[in-house]
């Protein structure tokens, strides 16, 4: 246990004082969140920080949970698994887009990909365990993993082109290494791992009792003619990973919080039985309007959903780069991790995005929340999942910084 003595947090009560040791990393606050409130009470102000995905999404899916809310089922718990309709369509979409040959009894429904990797951690890790994340890396994954009691380990992919460096990867192994994850596409960096490398990451794991958590949530945005291959797909990780995923930016709707994971039906019955004690269930109309878009969207909506991210993509790319920032084209996701050195100098990553929302009403997301030693970084993310019209702005207000 920890004392707290931050002077914001003196009128906590005496008997509140102490803290879980392993949650006083989260007190040094939450940048993506912080600087959202910033940018909204910013006249005009355009968030490019955190990724609500603030676009349309699917009228199927929309109607389906209405239904649901409007008495086509009673409001009553589900399954702590999820609905027996939903989780035979994830499978069916497992199948069909995943090439995994999984049925309903392989899946569990949680509350976002978030959700998934809690319930997995919590079932799968012991404390002291290591838990391997490719930087740069998503900051939840890295801020989650210490509230297993766990430690997360980064291993940085190639600094030039994000390919997966395997004495990297080999020296960072230890006995006490427990999961690897693998997060395709990419948040921030937009990479997007090939079989190849998944091949290649499941030979190097061959005879241990690592595991493979993967989070997949961008899997329908990969550009210039690549296709998203799902590591339990791939035959050296097949009976080592375990898969989680979200509805969250597939059908534009981060607020509801439908996700799942899917792998072998014993280890998924066990992660539902802790997503049990942690959460009881899914919200049963969010299952239902989920249920509803997998069944009746056809496949053009995802080809369709492919091509206007990689058109915005373009756009956005193109802006950065003449306003001056340095950055590797992503390859999936709809992020942009940008060094901003040549056009704000060389402040510290906060700094560089307050700068921003003060000149252009602009906000990203600070770099140095993306690696495990952040000294020295000078990037900052963007996302570009907003309207067409707000992007155009969006980019115009970059080039002014020129």
């Amino acid at each position: 246990m920890r004392r707290v003595t931050s002077a914001s947090e003196s009128s906590i009560p005496p008997a509140f004082r102490k803290t879980a040791s392993r949650r006083a990393h989260l007190d040094q606050g939450n940048l993506l969140r912080s600087l959202t409130l910033v940018i909204n009470k910013v006249p005009g102000g355009i968030n490019l920080g955190q990724g609500v995905c603030d676009l349309d999404s699917p009228k199927p899916l929309l109607d389906g949970a209405k239904r649901c809310i409007d008495g086509g089922d009673r409001q009553l718990y589900t399954p702590y698994a999820g609905l027996p309709e939903l989780r035979a369509a994830i499978a069916s979409k497992l199948r069909r887009h995943n090439g995994l040959d999984y049925g309903p009894e392989n899946v569990a429904v949680t509350t976002g990909s978030s959700g998934a990797f809690f319930a997995a951690g919590m079932t799968l890790l012991d404390p002291g365990s290591e838990v391997i994340l490719f930087e740069p890396f998503y900051s939840y994954h890295w801020s989650t993993t210490p509230l297993f009691g766990a430690v997360p380990v980064a291993v940085a992919l190639d600094r030039d082109t994000l390919a997966f460096d395997e004495a990297a990867f080999r020296k960072a192994l230890t006995p006490k290494t427990r999961a690897v994850v693998v997060n395709t596409p990419g948040n921030p960096s937009g990479k997007v791992w090939s079989r190849a490398e998944l091949q290649r990451l499941g030979e190097i794991l061959d005879g241990t009792d690592v595991i493979v958590l993967t989070d997949e949530v961008y899997e329908y945005m990969c550009f210039d003619g690549r296709r998203h291959v799902s590591p339990a797909s791939v035959a050296s990780l097949k009976d080592r990973t375990l898969t989680m995923n979200s509805f969250s930016k597939t059908y534009s709707i981060t607020g509801w919080r439908i996700g799942f994971l899917a792998g072998p039906a014993a280890i998924v019955e066990k992660c539902g039985i802790v997503f049990d004690q942690i959460e009881v269930c899914a919200s049963r109309p969010m299952q239902r309007g989920v249920q509803a878009a997998l069944e009746q969207l056809p496949d053009s909506f995802y080809d369709d959903l492919q091509r206007s991210y990689e058109k915005k993509r373009d756009v956005f790319c193109a802006a950065l780069r003449d306003a001056g920032f340095r950055f590797q084209k992503p390859e999936g996701a709809y992020y942009v991790l940008a060094d901003y050195g040549d056009v704000l100098g060389n402040l510290e990553p906060h700094p560089a995005v307050l700068q921003m929302i003060e000149r252009i009403q602009i906000n990203a997301v600070p770099g140095h929340l993306f690696y495990g030693e952040p000294k020295g970084v000078r990037s900052m993310r963007f996302q570009f999942a907003v309207e067409m019209p707000v992007l155009e702005e969006a980019c115009k207000r970059l080039r002014s910084l020129r």
